[in-house]
């Protein structure tokens, strides 16, 4: 059976990570035993009606079918009277209801199939001295739009003799609206979103649409920064590179469902159950590895700013339990995935189409994790405090500590409140929370890439683009001949280089005074007189 699946879905498999195909597998072999399953019809009653499968949750009869067989045989002399080409439908579905994989729990038939049954037999039962079964009312019955099976309709023709040639009965299963009949099934369409207002789907797609690329463009701005400068954002800054990764993931992936559409669909059809795609079920194992690392990420940060600050580590200290904390983050941001692969707790949302958790557990797990990051960045202000008023009396200048404590205070605020605030309405469902969890998602992730904008920053771009600029107004020049034009470039080379590396030099006696510090805060006090004595807390 898992064999036959991986094969079946591995080749569907359009969107997500190939990674977590083996892992879907094989949390699907774990957890889809648990759930009901169809069975071959195994009574010689009913077989050959139309359907050969069905699920043995009956109301009268709930073991097996070997209970309901011998039900059946008590209706024997009904089955065998040829008073309705229906009854024998009627009775099996009752006893026997059909099973569809894509419909949760059996299929019992229509109150007007039960209805024209009981009015074709009431005459031969009458004369035959017979009342109609009282486990067979009718009135218990579903009818339409409810799906059920019915009756077909009456056709014009005489009708065969042989009332109860199987291949001469017909049956019809009436689906409601926003599905259609395929193969037996009904299967519901992608377009109609359920019963979702097709204004509040069109204003949720250009909400998706709008912040996913702003918050691809501060999250691809922020990385490449990084990669360019990337020893500007040492310990204990180093976790918004990480964070700004988990946002830049997110991002793409909402990006892409608005280019491709919901990941619950296959064309016009929608999925009923996130175990029919394993692309829907991959995507949303990604997103929930993303939020736990965002969370974990940014308790790690406030964390190594709590050491620096309150313990006076510094940055090498920091660097050396970096790939302890490395391996403290990846790996619990692994285990939700498992856990919800385990317990089963994926949905599909037809109105953001994503297959969500919906375990909540884990929220409770993130939220626990950001009370513990506010309660350090409390005491990292505490600590940046004192050591500004120990400059005070000192007589030196804090204005360089004043802006990191600023930096931080605005950047933490930006990140913990929206994603505190978007972890609290997962405990709702509703459009405007569907659009507020949205909006504060992409604001943390802004947020956190906002490290990277400073003077530097913009300095170090404004370089870079005049560098390209020139290169291409170079290779554009033309009608030169090939010593014409690499002799001189040769040589400018060889100035500018001259230049670069006296700039350079200049600019590496800053970043020698930073090195030869012990903690961060020795960076502050770098231009100040060694004699006068600084307490730090």
């Amino acid at each position: 059976m898992c064999a036959s699946f991986s094969s079946q879905r591995f080749i569907a498999m359009n969107r997500g990570g190939g990674a977590f195909v083996l892992l879907l597998v094989m949390a699907y072999c774990l957890t889809g035993s648990k759930a009901e399953r169809c069975e071959v019809v195994s009574s010689s009653l009913c077989r050959n009606l139309g359907y050969n499968s069905t699920l043995m949750r009956n109301s009268m009869y709930p073991n097996n079918q070997i209970n309901a067989d011998i039900m059946l045989r008590k209706y024997e002399l009904l089955l065998n009277n040829k008073c309705s080409k229906y009854i024998r439908l009627f009775i099996c579905s009752v006893f026997v209801p059909m099973c569809s994989e894509h419909v949760p729990g059996p299929i019992r038939p229509c109150k007007g199939l039960c209805e024209k049954a009981k009015d074709d037999c009431k005459e031969s039962l009458t004369l035959l001295g017979i009342q109609w079964p009282q486990e067979l009312d009718c009135l218990g019955l579903p009818e339409p739009p409810a799906l059920c099976m019915q009756q077909p309709p009456e056709e014009s023709e005489q009708t065969p003799t042989h009332f109860f040639n199987p291949d001469d009965i017909p049956f019809t299963i009436n689906c409601p609206s926003n599905s259609i009949p395929n193969n037996g099934k009904c299967i519901p369409l992608c377009s109609s979103k359920q019963h979702l207002d097709p204004q509040d789907v069109a204003t949720f797609e250009i909400w998706v649409a709008v912040w996913s690329i702003i918050c691809l463009v501060f999250t691809v701005f922020g990385l490449i920064t990084f990669i360019i400068q990337p020893k500007r954002f040492r310990w204990p800054a180093r976790p918004i590179l990480y964070l700004t990764a988990c946002g830049f993931v997110t991002c793409m992936i909402y990006l892409i469902r608005w280019i491709e559409g919901p990941y619950t669909c296959a064309g016009n059809l929608a999925y009923e159950k996130p175990a029919e795609s394993l692309s829907c079920v991959g995507i949303s194992l990604i997103l929930l590895f993303c939020d736990i690392a965002y969370t974990l990420w940014w308790t790690v940060f406030c964390f190594v700013w709590f050491l620096s600050a309150m313990k006076e580590w510094s940055t090498e200290a920091i660097e050396r339990i970096a790939t302890r904390l490395h391996a403290v983050v990846w790996i619990f941001s692994a285990i939700p995935m498992f856990y919800v692969l385990m317990s089963n707790h994926i949905s599909i949302n037809h109105l953001s189409g994503f297959c969500e958790v919906t375990n909540k557990v884990l929220v409770f797990f993130q939220l626990f994790f950001m009370i513990i990051s506010s309660i350090l960045a409390v005491l990292t202000s505490v600590a940046l405090k004192n050591v500004r008023k120990t400059l005070l009396i000192a007589g030196r200048s804090p204005l360089k500590l004043e802006r990191l404590f600023y930096r931080l205070l605005v950047i933490s605020v930006g990140i913990s409140v929206p994603f505190f605030m978007y972890l609290m309405c997962q405990f709702y469902n509703t459009f405007t929370i569907a659009l507020t969890k949205l909006v504060l998602r992409k604001t943390s992730i802004i947020f956190a890439t906002l490290w990277v904008y400073s003077p530097k920053t913009f300095d170090m771009w404004r370089d870079l683009l005049c560098i390209i600029k020139k290169s291409n107004t170079d290779n554009s020049s033309k009608n030169k001949s090939i010593l014409a034009t690499l002799l001189p470039k040769i040589f400018k080379n060889r100035d500018e280089t001259s230049k670069s590396n006296n700039v350079l030099i200049n600019n590496n006696k800053l970043f020698s005074v930073i090195e030869d510090k012990t903690t961060i805060f020795d960076i502050f006090l770098a231009s100040t007189s060694h004699n006068v004595p600084v307490s730090r807390v």
